[in-house]
């Protein structure tokens, strides 16, 4: 046993000795631009007691035999209710599809989604900076993956026209890359479907509540919400939530509950959580001026800007690349200290070179705080 114990230590030293190890760390009391809070909401005072509140009024209605305090099991054994139901159904009404399916995380949802979708003798053609959970996703499918340059259409059709027509293509995006904070061209790449007899994924997580017709995403709010097959909206973020929704056809749900092991083997969502995201999809729809105040607080940041290490995203995620893991670490380290929550992105979390300052802003960000970020950072760096 003390073997087994001994190999973890050498593992877990070697990642430090490459400054690679991960620690978990407090920044609550530190001023917030590295959470993924947007809309303000993870921390609305009113929004919580409004939640418990209707927690309270919903179980006093339930039941007596109604479970309301956990699960029970899988949704496919004892864990579905018709309050999960119902939130589902308003859930795809929000967002204007179908269907719409619930998983425990974003992460769960990916991976379930990818593997499950596509099969042996089918093609996935993803960007090359997709997200960790749609790469294991991708990684557990028995398809055939190949990866075209970053947000570069003509790369992509390259690589298309390398395959018949027959041929089942997927194409996996994100709406808006995490560490970049750059868009990705949804328009065009719907333009290529008919042609080259492909269907388009897209990861919502940092458009969902964001963008779109009461926070329905960038699909949404680009009409496109019918030509793809299937949206990924995370709650943990513009929510201020956990949990994930894929959203598409009835076809798809009735599919990934037979398919998509993530959901077939996890523990249901306790009534408590699904009740809580009833409270909070309710405040996503009604949250256009927390949206617009995050328009002028991006536009106000963009616009303060001067170094030229500044990336260039017009969206809230903003980045600041200082080349060299031990630099960018250095600097993170001198702005916390300052008492801002920053995060360094290290190689090879990002490409060699490409290392930086995440950055990201919510409704809730000050304008004084975001200038004495920027004059920390440019003068340090």
């Amino acid at each position: 046993m003390a073997a087994h114990k001994d190999l973890l230590v050498k593992l877990l030293a070697e990642r430090k000795t490459a400054g690679l190890l991960r620690e978990t760390k407090r920044v609550d009391e530190l001023i917030d631009f590295c959470s993924n809070d947007y809309l303000g909401l993870a921390r609305d005072a009113d929004l919580a007691e409004n939640l418990d509140w209707s927690f309270v009024q919903w179980r006093a209605e339930q039941a007596p035999q109604a479970q309301i305090n956990g699960s029970t099991g899988s949704r496919l054994i004892s864990g579905h209710s018709a309050l999960i139901q119902s939130f589902e159904e308003q859930a795809a009404n929000m967002h204007l599809a179908e269907a719409a399916l619930f998983f425990s995380s974003g992460y769960e949802a990916n991976i379930g989604l990818i593997a499950a979708l596509a099969q042996k003798d089918h093609v996935i053609f993803c960007d090359k900076l997709l997200h960790a959970s749609l790469i294991d996703g991708l990684r557990l499918s028995p398809a055939e993956r190949r990866i075209f340059k970053h947000n570069q259409v003509a790369d992509l059709i390259h690589l298309l026209e390398q395959y018949p027509h027959e041929t089942t293509k997927w194409v996996v995006v994100e709406s808006i890359y995490s560490m970049d904070g750059d868009i990705a061209p949804l328009a065009e790449l719907v333009q290529l479907k008919e042609r080259y007899n492909l269907e388009i994924i897209v990861d919502e997580a940092h458009a969902g509540g964001m963008y779109g017709p009461k926070g329905a995403g960038l699909v949404a709010s680009l009409g496109l919400e019918h030509e793809i097959f299937a949206r990924i909206i995370t709650c943990g973020k513009a929510w201020g939530n956990a949990g994930a929704l894929v959203l598409g056809s009835a076809v798809l749900k009735e599919y990934l509950i037979n398919f998509a092991r993530p959901f077939i083997y996890s523990t249901a969502p306790t009534p408590q959580h699904i009740n809580n995201l009833m409270g909070v999809m309710q405040a996503v729809q009604q949250a256009d001026a927390a949206r617009e105040t995050l328009k002028e607080i991006i536009h106000f940041f963009e616009s303060n800007r001067t170094h030229p290490a500044w990336g260039d995203s017009k969206t809230a995620i903003q980045t600041f690349f200082v080349q060299g893991n031990e630099a960018v670490r250095l600097l993170a380290k001198q702005v916390q200290d300052a008492g801002f929550a920053v995060k360094p992105i290290v190689y090879p979390t990002v490409a060699k070179g490409q290392e930086r300052i995440r950055i990201t802003l919510s409704a809730l960000t000050k304008q004084a705080d975001m200038l004495r970020l920027i004059q920390l950072l440019e003068t340090y760096a």
